[in-house]
């Protein structure tokens, strides 16, 4: 979610406009030593002071372990029953107000989990990638957005998200009273009705949403998603890609850039032990404000090969004020899924990709008419066969209306 102005913040207007129209510390000295630095130090709470529960995990390669607190407030946010043994989860989830919330999230996500499952076989039949278990997802504009990410590329070994919305911080739910805590889960459904109703958030939303004195951040949602997913958490740390640069932007005089660069990485784990990372980015992405990090774009992009996602991204990469960031995808990834709010058809055409379609293409909701497609429009009319695309993707979310772009570059660079 995201924008089409010198400012993410200004998408604000565009999508309440378009609403009225339509990441323990891991060292590995003997057992005795990692139990006593497991429970000084952990990437969650590490500025909370607290101590989370780990146990390993056997993967092929190497011990996996598992953030069991981190995992289990993640599990009490997506209404998923934790392991038992932490006295204070286990008196949540025997407290009436989260028996209620289990209940509210467990059926709203059950007709998610149907459109996931068309997604996944949708999947399975169009997306033939190579390789795919060395490959990262590159997600501009993602919010939190992971549901759909883990839908279309859960083998991937790394995703890169970044976007106007703080990484945030996990609840700590061993510090809440039962009113705090009644709040949270409020918090979180109001936080999750967007993009379990239209398969989208709104950046305008997300603004007030993920900033209660509760809830807050995008990483909270996203570690609440891998829950719904089945998934473990194994570590949340935070990350400071250019620290040099941090620490000058922090001097009193310093010219800052309007919005400071912001890391989180979590580490999880899926059902088959497998780990993955992702890491998330907050930022201003326009050209003009990426003066202030100029190399981050190369560092999003170094991580080959890539594919790519971009959905529900208000149009932003038409937008010359993006230019950067189009031209890293362009450059770097060679698959992409993408709807019409994405890289412009015309752009993916002359670079010599190759571009199949699937549902159908609307123009542009009001007030975001510019990012019409004529040369899109004239393909989707000369093309025939054109499959329909059984979910949701994309503002035209209701009923069989959403489009969608599977695109791969057919050279090498």
């Amino acid at each position: 979610m995201k924008i089409r102005s010198l400012s993410f913040v200004l998408h604000a207007t565009v999508v309440d406009r378009l609403m009225t129209a339509g990441h323990v510390f891991l060292m590995r000295y003997g057992l005795l030593f990692f139990s006593v630095i497991g429970l000084i130090l952990s990437p969650i709470y590490c500025a909370q002071a607290q101590s989370p529960s780990l146990s390993a995990v056997k993967s092929p390669s190497s011990v996996i372990n598992v953030d069991q607190r981190a995992t289990a407030v993640a599990q009490i946010m997506a209404g998923v029953v934790p392991v038992a043994g932490d006295p204070v989860i286990d008196a949540w989830v025997a407290s009436e107000e989260w028996k209620k919330h289990k209940e509210a999230m467990q059926s709203q996500w059950k007709p998610v989990k149907m459109r996931l499952d068309a997604i996944e076989k949708w999947r399975d039949q169009e997306v033939k990638i190579k390789d795919v278990s060395n490959r990262s997802l590159i997600y501009p504009f993602s919010g939190p957005d992971f549901i759909n990410a883990w839908s279309l590329f859960p083998e991937h070994s790394q995703y890169l998200f970044f976007s106007l919305e703080n990484p945030g911080v996990l609840p700590d739910l061993h510090k809440m009273n039962a009113m705090e805590f009644d709040a949270l889960l409020k918090d979180v459904r109001n936080a999750f009705t967007e993009i379990f109703q239209r398969n989208y958030f709104i950046t305008s939303y997300m603004g007030k949403q993920l900033t209660t004195p509760y809830l807050k951040g995008s990483v909270p949602i996203i570690v609440t998603m891998m829950a719904l997913e089945g998934l473990r958490i194994a570590k949340i740390e935070p990350i400071d890609l250019f620290p040099e640069l941090s620490r000058s932007y922090e001097e009193p005089r310093a010219k800052r850039p309007p919005k400071l660069l912001r890391g989180m990485k979590v580490t999880f784990l899926n059902a088959a032990n497998k780990s993955h990372e992702l890491s998330y980015f907050s930022l201003d992405a326009t050209d003009k404000a990426l003066r202030y990090y100029p190399d981050f774009l190369r560092f999003i992009g170094n991580h080959q090969p890539a594919s790519g996602l971009i959905k529900s991204a208000s149009y932003l990469l038409h937008d010359n004020q993006f230019s950067k960031t189009r031209e890293m995808m362009l450059a770097d990834v060679d698959q992409l899924v993408e709807d019409d709010t994405g890289i412009p058809y015309r752009f993916l055409k002359s670079a010599n990709w190759n571009i199949k379609l699937y549902g159908k293409y609307h123009k542009p909701i009001s007030p975001m008419e510019w990012g019409y497609q004529p040369q899109l429009d004239r393909a989707y009319h000369e093309a025939k066969g054109i499959d329909t695309l059984p979910f949701p993707f994309g503002y035209h979310w209701r009923g069989q209306e959403s489009g969608l772009l599977l695109a791969n570059r057919t050279h090498s660079h």
